[in-house]
């Protein structure tokens, strides 16, 4: 079987092209304009494709967007199968943390338990982003932006490649997570 996958919740995104569970072909990206000509130079090089996998966030509201337009309109020029599965399943481990800015006063916390996202992304404001980090009790964790409130934690970027082992979260693919509503800003 042959599977696209498509990371693209952050700055610096990523497809893989993935044919019976080995990758053959990695590249990534910035910005989403570059998407469509990767998406389509890596289509060629497989004679069929199954599935597409995009992750769906949280993250860049554009870079998701994108993604999932492209996704869901190769599906239809396909007719192949099209799934989204959350972005913060894209790192190796099994069991770890996830922080990011949620903007407005607010940081996102996101638990992985054996490589499943229970639940979705919980705000937390962020005077007490750090004491929830540590009531999580794992080891490993991981932030999508950098965090004064959490200095000494690296940044790293969900990946592609490890989203193509995460099936069991794959889901319907139709919009991708959004930690709050929209909301319009008044003029004064």
């Amino acid at each position: 079987m042959n599977r696209l996958i498509i990371e693209n919740s952050s700055p610096n995104g990523g497809i893989v092209v993935a044919t019976d569970g080995s990758i053959v072909l990695e590249q990534s990206f910035q910005g989403s304009a570059q998407l469509a000509s990767l998406v389509d130079s890596a289509i060629q090089r497989i004679r069929e494709l199954e599935e597409i996998v995009v992750g769906i966030g949280p993250g860049s509201y554009t870079g998701l967007r994108v993604a999932v337009a492209t996704a869901l309109g190769i599906k239809l020029a396909r007719s192949c199968r099209a799934f989204g599965c959350p972005s913060l399943l894209g790192y190796p481990e099994d069991n770890y943390v996830v922080v990011g800015d949620a903007r407005r006063g607010a940081r996102f916390l996101a638990e992985i338990r054996d490589g499943r996202m229970r639940e979705l992304p919980r705000l937390v404001p962020k005077a007490e982003i750090a004491s929830e980090v540590a009531k999580a009790g794992v080891q490993q964790v991981y932030a999508t932006t950098p965090l004064v409130e959490l200095a000494d934690v690296e940044v790293v970027l969900p990946q592609a490649r490890y989203l193509l082992g995460r099936e069991k979260s794959y889901q319907e693919l139709d919009e991708p997570i959004y930690l709050k509503e929209p909301h319009i800003t008044r003029p004064g």
